[in-house]
Formats: C-alpha cells, structure tokens, sequence
C-alpha cells in the first residue's frame, strides 16, 4: 500500500501498489498441496542471469512481473522417498529474456552453483528422477538462478498431500553458508536410535558426518564394519583381537537426503554424528 500526497488539493490518498524486490534479495517464493499435487511459485522480483556464453561475464537483468508457477503432478515423487523428509530445489530459468520455473530433487547431486547452463526435462506424473531437473517445458542449456527450496515428508512419495514444513527463499546467506558442513552443527551421541543393517536418511537439509564403532568377538575372530552411503560402500574396516578388545570403525561424510547404513558382525558400540 503506497500513500500518495497530492500537492493540488492537500488531500491524501491511497493506491495499491506491487512492491519487488531488488535482485539481491530473498526471493518471495510460496508453495502449496492440493490434489495431491505440489506447486511452486515465484513471485515477482527482479534476478540477475549471468550469460549464455559460459566465456562472457556480463550480467542480464529480468523483472518477472507476475507471478510463475511450476506444477509437481500427483505420482511424480521427484525421487523422494515415503515418510522420509525431501527437499526440492526452484530453480529460476532465463529461456531468452522469459523467466521460468523448475524443480529438482537435492539428493541428486546436481552442480547448481549457477556457474553453468542446465537443461531440463518436461514435467509429468511419470517425473520420478532425483537427478532430473524438471520444468513445464523441456529446456536446453540455460542460465539459471537457485531461488529457495521447500521441504515436506509425504506418507506415499508422489501424493502431495501434506504441507511443507519449510518454504525458503535464496538470497544472501539463506542456502550458502547455512548448507554447509560444520556449520550450526553438533556432536551427538545417537547410538540409542541406531542399529547395524538398518537404513537411515539424512533429512537435516545439509551434509552429516557419522562416526560408528564396534567393540566384541571372541579370541582370533574377525570384526568387520562397513558403511554404505546411497547404496555404496565407502569405507570399511577388519581388525583382530581377543574377545572386547576386537575393536572396527568407519567414518564418513552423509550428503543432504542421502541413505545410510552401517553393517557388522558383532555389537555396536557407539554411533555418534555431528548434524
């Protein structure tokens, strides 16, 4: 609402005006469940594109007067997983001065550090890649600007039904620093909610570091440990001993959304993480 003062006659009045912020921002992003589907909108704001050609550093300014939106159709899971928190990554497009909206999953390990171009893959209800990244219509090798992120659990991946648990708009230091490992994060002692051969996901939002031990067997027996990230095995251990003394670890980095488990052959003794 903006208060204009008309000089002629000393009378005051009012008009409704849209207010959008500069590119530096945080961008004003909204999203919603309705059946059983999930939009995302960006509202009107100005973004800076860098160009085209990956060798010119020039800059190109869009306003995006009105508000856009990309659709997530009922059974396009985008990759998450059921009763498992996701975050899905807007993405803000530069197709030749038009800006448009597109989606990823952020456990696909995607470079969206917008020193690239991206393409994309059209939107559908068969849109079930982590690694795709998805909009309205295909696009091919684009500028692009990361614009916020949405979080949200679904009992079933693919029926959006709940509303997200967080919605945040880019700008400044609101994915940079904050996404980063170590940052806001402690040292806890989780070893009364986990147990060997049991898959667990990291749904913080950022990279984990887990630490996990094993202390048993008996007299010239082998304990082996190992861990597995996403379905690889990473990083392992075998150590012999005699009976408590028989002692196996494995450490490792869980990025954001990523599964993870841990398997031995005798008893866990302490499973720690700094999330």
């Amino acid at each position: 609402m903006a208060i204009i003062l008309d000089g002629t006659t000393g009378i005051t009045s009012q008009s409704i005006t849209t207010v959008i912020p500069m590119a530096d921002s945080l961008q004003p992003i909204t999203a919603s469940v309705g059946a059983s589907a999930l939009t995302c909108t960006l509202n009107p704001t100005i973004l800076n594109f860098r160009n085209t050609p990956l060798t010119s550093g020039t800059i190109n300014t869009r306003t995006v007067a009105a508000a856009i939106s990309v659709v997530v159709p009922s059974t396009a899971t985008l990759g998450t997983v059921s009763a498992q928190q996701s975050r899905l990554v807007l993405l803000a497009l530069d197709n030749a001065g038009t800006v448009e909206l597109a989606v990823v999953n952020i456990a696909g390990g995607n470079n969206l550090d917008e020193t690239t171009l991206i393409s994309t893959t059209a939107i559908s209800a068969a849109a079930t890649s982590a690694s795709v990244v998805y909009s309205t219509t295909a696009r091919t090798s684009l500028p692009f600007r990361v614009v916020g992120y949405i979080e949200s659990t679904q009992a079933t991946a693919g029926t959006w039904a709940t509303a997200p648990s967080t919605i945040q708009g880019q700008g400044r230091q609101a994915l940079a620093a904050m996404s980063s490992l170590g940052y806001g994060q402690t040292w806890q002692n989780v070893t009364g909610s986990r147990a060997f051969s049991t898959t667990y996901y990291n749904t913080t939002g950022k990279p984990i570091y887990a630490a996990v031990s094993s202390n048993g067997g008996s007299v010239d027996t082998y304990n082996q440990i190992q861990m597995m990230v996403n379905g690889v095995q990473f990083n392992g251990g075998t150590s012999t001993g005699r009976g408590s003394a028989t002692t196996s670890a494995v450490f490792g980095i869980i990025p954001s959304s990523a599964s993870y488990s841990v398997t031995c052959n005798y008893g866990l003794t302490n499973w720690s993480e700094l999330r």
